[in-house]
């Protein structure tokens, strides 16, 4: 069940109509997912809205954490997909289409040294330059939507009490235009989340596993309040993680059993 909140907007919204993309921009919001949800509740959505704030007050992440974003500095926007014929046991690859879509863009930018923390942050020079919050809808036991939130570091130089962050700026030593950053992604986002009912799934998580952080090597995990040194194997397609710990044995975990850390 999806729980919606009153937002606050704190100036007005202007509509453009770019391509398979609908663009709403904001000022400035606490929340681009949030505001999509409420639009949502009042049967607003549209296949392809996309929410675009220049500034993101109270933005989130994976696991309940915040978003921090620094006003001009980030790119932070949803987008809302609807499905007709895709599966519910196959939500995973909506996650790994927009983590592989963001990295053709970061490519094509040509920002060195990325890869996937599994399951949807982006790194550059391992540490963390984009992030991806996905919320699926669902409606009698069938995925009916997503809004897919993406949150893209770009001209911050410093990340205070965030040792593990980065930006396009940090890894490139110069500084970035954002609508030319956002036209980059947009395109990439719109091949591939508009051809999802076509794209050969097993094709697209080769590719993914392809660009994981630390693929094949040992790795430090936390499991159940403990630590464990283990090697990331790949993925499974409802997104759990394969690891092989020191004893040889093959493990399969979700986001909520283990989770993977910096310290490398």
């Amino acid at each position: 069940m999806l729980f919606f909140t009153n937002l606050l907007l704190f100036e007005s919204v202007t509509f453009t109509s770019m391509s398979y993309f609908n663009i709403i921009k904001l000022n400035a919001t606490p929340s681009t997912n949030d505001f999509l949800k409420e639009r949502h509740q009042k049967g607003l959505c549209k296949e392809g809205d996309l929410v675009w704030a220049k500034d993101q007050t109270s933005g989130r992440g994976q696991r309940d954490r915040t978003w921090v974003s620094s006003f001009e500095n980030s790119l932070t926007f949803s987008i809302y997909k609807t499905y007709e014929h895709f599966s519910s046991a196959h939500t995973f690859a909506i996650s790994v289409a927009v983590a592989v879509g963001i990295m053709n863009a970061l490519h094509a930018l040509n920002i060195q040294n990325l890869s996937i923390k599994w399951p949807n942050d982006i790194l550059s020079e391992n540490k963390k330059i984009a992030g991806i919050l996905i919320e699926n809808i669902f409606k009698q036991g069938n995925l009916k939507a997503s809004i897919i939130g993406i949150g893209l570091n770009i001209n911050q130089m410093e990340f205070q009490d965030l040792p593990n962050a980065t930006s396009l700026a940090l890894a490139t030593d110069k500084k970035w235009e954002v609508n030319l950053v956002f036209k980059t992604l947009k395109v990439e986002l719109e091949k591939i989340l508009f051809s999802l009912d076509s794209i050969i799934l097993k094709d697209l998580f080769s590719e993914y596993t392809k660009l994981l952080w630390r693929k094949d090597k040992i790795t430090i995990f936390k499991k159940n309040g403990k630590y464990l040194n283990a090697i990331l194997k790949g993925i499974t397609t409802s997104g759990s993680l394969i690891i092989e710990d020191e004893k040889g044995e093959i493990m399969e975990l979700t986001s909520n059993q283990v989770r993977m850390l910096y310290d490398n």
